[in-house]
Order: C-alpha cells, then structure tokens, then sequence
C-alpha cells in the first residue's frame, strides 16, 4: 500500500490526465510535496479527502485512507445506474465501492467489508444476490438498501432488503434512509495524552546533613 502517490499514480486513481493534476497542484486545490530531488509526491489521506470534497468514489486502494467514513458497497450491473449511484454517495460523504451480481459481489462483500450494501436488483426478488447476502452468516448482519422500480418493494422487502427506494432516488430519500441504516460515523479512539516524565523527587535537607555540610566545607577551606 503506497503512502504517497506520483502525480502520474494520482492522475490513474483520478481517472484525469497528468497535465491536470499538475494544473490543480498548482491551483493549490490539491496538496503535495517535494523530494529532495525536487519531484511531487501526494499523501494517499490528501488524495482521499480531495475525491470525497469533489464527489469522486474512492477506489478500493483508498477506501481506508480515512478509517472514521462509513463504507457503502453498490452491487448492480455495470453501467449509468451503478454508476450514477456510487456518485451520490460519494457525494454524501460515504466510501463507495462497486461490484456486479455474483461472484464478484460475494468477493467485493468480503475483501471490502462494508457498512452497508446498496443493491440495484437485477429481479423483482433480488436475485441470487439477495438471497446469497441475506444466507450468509457473516454478511446477513450487513443492511441492505435497495434500490429498483416502485412495482417491486413489495417482493423485495419480502426477500429481505432492510429498506427499499424507487429508482431513481433524490439525495434526501437515499440520505435519509442511509442514515436510519447505518447511523453516524464511527468513533475514533481519542489520542493518548502526552505526558511528561516525571522529575527526580530533590533531596531534603535536614539539619543534620546540612551541619555535616557546613563542617565539610570548613575543613576545605583549612587546607
């Protein structure tokens, strides 16, 4: 896992030209800095945060560059749909992966290990997706939120989709209805305080030890 990326690693996970990346450097609308051989490299957290202010989906090699945003995996078929919604939650501040029906998804589920899982069924049913996600003993724990034609709510949430929305749906009703899936962002444990190491208790003088003191150095000084 890199820590820091060229502008020409950058401008892959962007899906932008190199010239681009350069000019928003520039900008100073995306952070970098230099090696000593003077060539710009970008945090990998830099590079995250800015695809999140811009509404970009975060690629899997990034999805955990911010450890306290909720993760939302879109499982559909390729194409506007999936890809439009992945943009939308993108934009609402969620990590976003995306992966198709079978075993593709089942493979995304586990490596990703997302908060939540927005379907885009492929049947009025869910599919196998939707049977296969609510049989598993691991990810039947993990909300499900589809998102498919109004016909269809019944049987999907029959087939056990933790909440259903007509496709397409406005941001409120998709923020709204993630929010009462998945609440809130979780905590980071707070940093340990810096403390400071103790000092050496001072020696008490008694009158005792100060006496000896002064009667050594009054046989000193009669040398």
């Amino acid at each position: 896992m890199n820590r820091y990326y060229t502008t020409h690693e950058a401008s892959k996970l962007l899906g932008v030209s190199l010239p681009t990346v350069v000019n928003w450097i520039g900008e100073r609308r995306l952070r970098c800095h230099r090696t000593p051989g003077g060539h710009r490299r970008i945090a990998r957290e830099e590079l995250a945060a800015f695809m999140v202010r811009h509404g970009m989906p975060l690629p899997s090699e990034l999805g955990d560059a911010d450890p306290g945003r909720r993760k939302a995996l879109v499982l559909g078929e390729m194409g506007p749909p999936r890809e439009g919604l992945t943009r939308q939650l993108a934009q609402l501040g969620w990590a976003v992966e995306s992966a198709s029906h079978g075993f593709s998804a089942g493979a995304a589920l586990a490596r990703y290990q997302p908060h939540l899982v927005v379907l885009l069924p492929s049947r009025a049913d869910g599919g196998e997706t939707l049977a296969a996600l609510r049989h598993d003993r691991e990810a039947g724990r993990t909300p499900v939120l589809a998102v498919g034609p109004a016909p269809w709510r019944g049987a999907l949430e029959h087939a056990g989709a933790s909440a259903v929305l007509t496709f397409p749906a406005p941001s409120e009703q998709l923020a709204e209805a993630l929010e009462g899936l998945a609440p809130g962002v979780p905590e980071r444990s707070p940093a340990p305080a810096r403390t400071k190491a103790p000092r050496a208790p001072r020696a008490t003088r008694t009158p005792a030890t100060a006496a000896k003191g002064r009667a050594a150095t009054g046989s000193g000084r009669s040398r």
